[in-house]
């Protein structure tokens, strides 16, 4: 789980796909939120294509999903 003071715009992230999130997803933070972040959606599996159409390639996601990448 991430906190707030791990995070900045600009940083690579992955999250995993969980009963709350509907994708598995590595994405960039566009803006940080009180308890969440707007993420752009980088790299998916293609069975996820539909989904992150729909999202538009940005979705908000709460710190306890978001894992920092080293990348």
């Amino acid at each position: 789980m991430a906190e707030v003071s791990d995070l900045a715009v600009g940083q690579k992230i992955s999250v995993r796909k969980s009963q709350d999130i509907p994708l598995s997803f590595h994405g960039t933070i566009t803006k940080i939120y009180e308890n969440s972040a707007l993420v752009s959606i980088d790299s998916f599996e293609d069975q996820y294509a539909e989904v992150v159409a729909d999202l538009q390639n940005k979705t908000v996601v709460g710190f306890k999903h978001i894992r920092v990448t080293t990348k």
